[in-house]
């Protein structure tokens, strides 16, 4: 079944779909039969508004009201950092190396510098103070001076943000075995990269993101899966037939999809059409490209 929430960000802007490429004919023509499937008619605008950003806001939405019934436990949240996960939590290392705590030390310091100095104290004890006091200053100069260097070598991993999140509490983590007041942060079982069309560039970014999560992942690995409202079978295979960054592409609404591949490419059509047909069908069959339904059904039993 398709999105429900999906008819609300189609139409049309500039006489062309919202889903389409305005410059490949392919991609327009694909795109009003798809239109035309779905019951979207010509006079029917596209929002004014990005439609990425409502795709996210409306599908998140969506998923929470899913869950609320389906799977309570389970917590959806748009544009997450995955550092704020169990599995990638080890991210926040450098960050939290990146603080300097030398300079609470240093005011300490000085502290008891001028408490001593203020103080009745036998010269010879003001003396040796004073030294040890300037060995704890000059320590920790060479602390601060190696914590630098170190950030220097590590660097610092650049993280983009998953569009929506889906999570739960973390499995056997319990209120003693995180810091005093700290909160335990949450498993991260599925994460969501948000396309409402795809561009070659579009596509290397979801699976550029997918191999650095399985990359950087201590545990295991989230469901992490592309959703798009893309017609066209060839762009859809750019993520669909990758090596494995991605566990699939979910459509918002392929019953209308495959019903108009089938208009689209029936009759006495040229045989590249027929290669169009043939690819979308592949990637159904090898569950490659799936329905929105699925994406909720399974992500539910996380």
């Amino acid at each position: 079944m398709p999105a429900s929430f999906v008819a609300s960000l189609c139409g049309y802007r500039n006489g062309r779909p919202n889903t389409s490429d305005a410059s490949d004919k392919q991609s327009v023509d694909l795109g009003t039969v798809f239109f035309e499937a779905m019951g979207i008619t010509p006079d029917k605008l596209a929002p004014s508004d990005a439609v990425g950003n409502l795709m996210a806001s409306t599908m998140a939405m969506d998923l929470t009201q899913y869950f609320q019934i389906e799977s309570p436990h389970l917590m959806v949240q748009p544009e997450r950092s995955i550092a704020s996960f169990e599995q990638f939590s080890h991210l926040n290392a450098t960050a939290t190396l990146r603080k300097d705590s030398s300079s609470s030390v240093t005011r300490r310091v000085k502290e008891l510098r001028d408490f001593s100095a203020s103080a009745i104290i036998a010269a010879d004890v003001q003396s040796e103070l004073d030294t040890h006091l300037d060995g704890i200053h000059n320590e920790l100069e060479l602390l601060e001076d190696r914590r630098r260097n170190l950030l220097d070598l590590l660097g610092e991993e650049s993280l983009l943000k998953l569009d929506i999140t889906v999570s739960r509490s973390t499995p056997g983590v319990t209120s003693g075995a995180v810091a005093s007041g700290a909160v335990a942060p949450r498993h991260l079982v599925a994460g969501l990269s948000l396309k409402w069309t795809l561009r070659t560039d579009r596509a290397q970014d979801c699976r550029s993101q997918g191999a650095k999560m399985a990359s950087l992942r201590r545990g295991r690995m989230p469901h992490f899966a592309t959703v798009t409202m893309e017609p066209r079978p060839s762009m859809l295979a750019l993520l669909g037939r990758g090596s494995g960054e991605i566990d699939c592409v979910y459509h918002l609404n392929l019953p209308a999809l495959s019903q108009a591949i089938d208009e689209y490419c029936s009759g006495n059509q040229p045989r590249a059409r027929l290669a169009i047909r043939d690819n979308f069908r592949r990637l159904c069959d090898q569950r490659r490209l799936r329905d929105y339904d699925e994406l909720r059904e399974y992500i539910a039993t996380l």
